[in-house]
């Protein structure tokens, strides 16, 4: 396999994360979540737009309705609409639960939004993330046990629900019922060494799990076993997330973070905090299914 850094876009970000892409607009979309900023970013024309958050954006998933996102909070999940910038609460599970945000979300096949949430500060407990799942304008809550949620992803048959535990350098799998949205337990898929930091992830076509891993200056590819098949070194030292896209679904978009990074550090890494994006030498990619309400 082989993956060429065809360019980037300089955001300098200093939280990327959360990148998706989207095949009706053609167009990829991620959020800085410190600058509460939503990107989309169309890689034909190479067009840029951004919309202000009236807070931190954490993760997002687009809606059958055009520019209507469902947006995870810090605190907590809403509707919002990118034309008017109106605002409607679904539910604000952690707003009360000082030192813990909400952050990795995506949607499943079926329409749901599932997202977890992590401890940010010391005043919560070390393990106390949930996982939450947003589905018909319904916030249900599913388990806990987690210090930063991360890496949430299908696999292409949604057989299995991956996700990871960056504090702990856990990559999990859980048996997942579509039909249902029941999970089973967890099951250690695969780890990272001392320092990398599984982060977010992105399944393809043949069922590989794409994994940036921050820290590591590096995305990670795993075969369905948990081995790793192919590791894509990058000039950044946090990537953040990664998805497939591009028309024929053979970009791979990448977010990094300029966070904690010294200003040594970021003259030795200049492209810090940029989406970058690379070409894939296969078609890989799939769809990104929307939210359904």
């Amino acid at each position: 396999m082989k993956a060429t850094l065809l360019y980037s876009v300089p955001v300098a970000n200093t939280l990327g994360e959360g990148v998706i892409w989207d095949h009706l607009s053609q167009k990829v979309w991620w959020t800085d979540i410190e600058e509460c900023v939503l990107y989309a970013f169309d890689p034909q024309h190479r067009t840029l737009e951004k919309w202000h958050m009236p807070e931190r954006l954490c993760s997002f998933a687009l809606t059958e309705t055009e520019g209507l996102i469902l947006a995870a909070f810090a605190s907590g999940f809403a509707f919002f609409c990118l034309h008017s910038n109106q605002l409607e609460w679904i539910a604000r599970p952690e707003q009360a639960l000082s030192g813990k945000r909400l952050n990795d979300g995506r949607v499943d096949a079926a329409g749901r939004f599932w997202c977890g949430s992590m401890v940010e500060t010391d005043t919560a407990p070390i393990n106390s993330g949930s996982l939450y799942c947003v589905s018909k304008g319904e916030c249900d809550w599913q388990r806990n046990g987690y210090q930063i949620f991360n890496g949430l992803s299908w696999s292409p048959d949604n057989r299995w629900l991956y996700c990871a535990d960056s504090a702990h350098n856990v990559i999990y799998r859980h048996h997942f019922n579509h039909h249902t949205g029941q999970i089973g337990i967890a099951e250690v898929f695969a780890t990272t060494p001392d320092n990398i930091y599984p982060d977010g992830s992105i399944i393809d076509s043949e069922g590989g799990l794409w994994n940036a891993q921050w820290g590591g200056s590096r995305v990670v590819r795993y075969d369905t076993t948990g081995e790793i098949q192919f590791v894509l070194n990058l000039p950044v030292t946090q990537p953040s997330c990664a998805v497939f896209g591009g028309e024929a679904m053979d970009l791979l978009f990448v977010t990094s973070a300029r966070v904690g990074l010294t200003s040594k550090q970021l003259a030795q890494q200049p492209m810090a905090g940029d989406l970058l994006v690379y070409q894939i030498d296969r078609k890989l990619g799939l769809p990104s299914p929307r939210y359904k309400r």
